[in-house]
């Protein structure tokens, strides 16, 4: 393939930008890139070659668009769906029209479903035969994006229409054209899909779920069977139709605070939010601050708890680390249009400590123990803040299950006099799930570190001790609750 592909990953998002370079004639395209275009314009400039076009799979839900500023730097046009209804000049693409990139050509493809405005761009090589397929979501690896974005009374209609763009528009393509997706794993828009950054045509027509569905009814059934997704994804498409304020090629970062600047903006209704890993967020941390390590999806939790009018005040570590933890942090809240980062503590959580102030610590237990502690009948709540499918795949016997996300909207009954045993699959959102019972009124909190993966054995090791002959691994209560 005369075109070379750099994938540019946004993790926290699960999300990909690709660039597509062609050095006969020193030119890329980039396809749906996050706002932080800086990456992209330094990327190209190390590859000497110019952007030549911003291209867009859809209006997206899960992050800003980058590129309108990289427009508005002079690097690139923009081109999307005629329909995507965005208020600044773009170029207006339909099906079949085509866009150069040297010698190859991109052809752009009506594949809705995913989004009602959603086209893929299939790179044609010189000799005009198919060589790979940038699919946003109309296609990924081992699955296609949810169509339940615009509310239930669509999500069967946009699924229908998922049906037909892929079996009309992409699975007809021959087997070695390369799928590179947009959403991929760790996606909100992407529930099931592998984490590889590309497949191909024919991998997927073999094993992918949908494409394997007998019926159209099967189709839509797997198709919308994905969880929730985080409730800033109602704002983000609106925000990129009308265009986020542009903020250059620089990442613009927070300005130091001190103590009392701290103190002021926490009075005016700024939330601190904690941008430490876990464990040094329960080794101690401000009380009543949020646990959102910048290790993990910090973007996609900050996005789903807090509005985008709030302050926000960073803690991190103290000296470089901590500087690490606030620049990644800044940039997450960035890509979801969270531009109220009023500031960073100075000196990290060193200055709070330093200066005398309280720090609440959780205590943490192993699966193990925990196991021990309920054998001998002490009295502890186990608090499940995974998703329901998860609690109901399999759990502790007797767990209660909270999702982290429904933790502030919920009119939680749970005891307030005996400790609360918190865990998750591991423990990001077992921290995030204490700090926010800690902010609803709870003392009492243990996070277990090794969460699920850590009690899984012993769920395993408690089946193959069932008297049952036929007894098959499974949750250890029954699922109904």
């Amino acid at each position: 393939m005369a075109v070379e592909v750099r994938t540019l990953r946004a993790d926290e998002l699960g999300n990909s930008a690709h660039l597509l370079i062609d050095r006969a004639s020193a030119t890329a395209v980039i396809v749906d890139p996050a706002r932080d275009v800086g990456q992209y314009v330094e990327l190209a400039d190390s590859e000497k070659v110019t952007i030549a076009w911003a291209l867009e799979t859809h209006v997206h839900n899960d992050f800003v668009s980058g590129a309108r500023e990289l427009v508005a730097a002079g690097a690139a046009r923009l081109g999307a769906s005629a329909m995507a209804g965005l208020r600044y000049p773009y170029e207006r693409l339909g099906d079949g029209d085509e866009i150069s990139l040297g010698r190859s050509r991109l052809r752009v493809l009506s594949t809705p479903g995913h989004t009602p405005e959603h086209v893929a761009y299939l790179l044609l090589g010189d000799d005009g035969e198919p060589a790979a397929l940038f699919s946003g979501g109309a296609l990924m690896v081992g699955t296609a994006a949810r169509t339940d974005l615009f509310g239930p009374a669509l999500s069967w209609r946009f699924a229908q229409h998922l049906e037909r763009s892929l079996k009309e528009k992409i699975l007809s393509l021959p087997d070695h054209v390369v799928v590179y997706p947009t959403h991929g794993g760790g996606s909100f828009c992407a529930v099931g899909a592998g984490a590889a950054i590309s497949t191909t045509i024919g991998a997927e027509r073999a094993a992918n779920p949908l494409a394997l569905a007998r019926s159209s009814r099967e189709f839509v059934t797997r198709s919308l069977s994905a969880g929730p997704y985080p409730s800033y994804y109602s704002r983000m498409r609106t925000l990129n139709q009308t265009g986020a304020p542009l903020v250059g090629l620089g990442l613009p970062l927070p300005s130091p605070l001190q103590l009392e600047d701290l103190d002021a903006w926490v009075a005016q209704g700024a939330l601190v939010v904690d941008v430490r890993p876990p464990a040094s967020f329960r080794a101690g941390h401000i009380p009543a601050s949020l646990a959102a390590g910048a290790d993990g999806n910090l973007s996609g939790w900050v996005g789903w708890l807090v509005g985008p009018e709030r302050p926000l005040v960073l803690v991190s570590d103290p000296s470089r680390a901590g500087i690490d933890q606030v620049t990644e942090a800044t940039r997450q809240l960035l890509r979801i249009g969270y531009d109220r980062v009023v500031g960073y503590l100075d000196g990290g959580i060193d200055s709070w400590a330093g200066a005398g102030r309280t720090l609440t610590t959780y205590d943490t237990t192993s699966a193990s123990l925990l196991a021990k502690r309920l054998d001998d009948g002490e009295m502890i709540a186990v608090v499940d803040v995974r998703e329901a499918a998860e609690w109901h795949a399999a759990h502790i016997p007797g767990s209660i299950n909270l999702p982290a996300h429904d933790i502030p909207l919920t009119q939680i009954e749970l005891p307030r006099a005996l400790p609360l045993a918190v865990h998750c699959g591991h423990d990001y959102r077992a921290t995030l799930g204490a700090s926010l019972l800690e902010r609803a009124g709870f003392t009492h909190l243990t996070v277990l570190e090794d969460g699920w993966d850590g009690w899984a054995p012993l769920h395993e090791e408690a089946v193959a001790g069932s008297h049952d002959p036929g007894a098959q691994p499974g949750p250890l209560v029954p699922q109904a609750r």
